[in-house]
Order: C-alpha cells, then sequence, then structure tokens
C-alpha cells in the first residue's frame, strides 16, 4: 500500500511500502452448514466444516464434525472427525470420535477410535477401531 511520509523539504511525497506478509490459510472457525427439518437431500454432501443435519439426508456426508439433530435422519456413510448423533443414522459410520446420545437411534457399523454411548441411545450395528490397541492383549498359556 502507500504511506504518507515528508521528504526532506517538507512535502509529502507517496511512496509505496514494499513489505509483504504471507499469512497461511486457515479454515474459518464459523457457524456451521444446517440443514433444517423440513429440508430433504437426495445426495452427497462434502466438507472441511462442520455440518448439522436437522432434515433428512439420503447419501454420504464428508465433514469436520457432524451433528445428527433430534429430528435429523442420515441414511448413508458418515465420514468425520467428530460424530454427534441425537437422531437416526442408517449406513455406516467412520470417525476418530462418535457420540451417541440418549436419543439416537443408530443402525450403523462404525469404525472409531473413541466411543461414547448415552443411556437410552439405540445402537444395532458392529465396531471396530481405527487403530490398534496402545498396549497388546497377551493371551494365557495353558500348560498340559
Amino acid at each position: 500500500m502507500f504511506n504518507k511520509t515528508n521528504g526532506p523539504t517538507g512535502t509529502a511525497s507517496a511512496t509505496k511500502s514494499t513489505s509483504t506478509v504471507s499469512t497461511p490459510r486457515v479454515p474459518s472457525a464459523g457457524a456451521p452448514s444446517i440443514l433444517g427439518r423440513d429440508i430433504v437431500i437426495t445426495g452427497d454432501i462434502k466438507t472441511d466444516g462442520d455440518v448439522q443435519i436437522d432434515g433428512r439426508l439420503d447419501g454420504n456426508v464428508t465433514a469436520g464434525t457432524v451433528t445428527i439433530g433430534e429430528q435429523g435422519a442420515v441414511n448413508g456413510k458418515i465420514i468425520a472427525q467428530n460424530v454427534h448423533v441425537r437422531g437416526k443414522v442408517t449406513g455406516k459410520i467412520e470417525s476418530n470420535i462418535v457420540e451417541l446420545a440418549e436419543t439416537a437411534n443408530v443402525q450403523a457399523d462404525l469404525v472409531q477410535d473413541q466411543l461414547m454411548i448415552a443411556n437410552g441411545a439405540f445402537f444395532d450395528g458392529k465396531c471396530a477401531r481405527k487403530s490398534a490397541s496402545p498396549t497388546p492383549i497377551k493371551s494365557a498359556k495353558k500348560s498340559a
């Protein structure tokens, strides 16, 4: 940009600033994208941000954080860093952290590192860890 400086004769002269600052691109920590109760989407959703689904999604969703509201439903695959389910999910969930609230109705296979299931949540499916166990389980040997 231009800066105003006084020259040696006391008159104002314009000089161009040569400093350049490059800032790395940081994902915005803005509000999540919200799909309202009256929305029905058939297709896939992909974003780096957060998504809150209060309507119905017939398709897959890939996002940073996915929240399924109490009235929300997803029929498909969810891939995210964090998944919070208060509504209904049918399909598959792949996430680092999966949290099922007491109002959750999940008929899906889970692949996660951390799983929290509240008392009263309905879950029907298989669970598998994304990463290996930090300490291997040793089997007991029987001697004859």
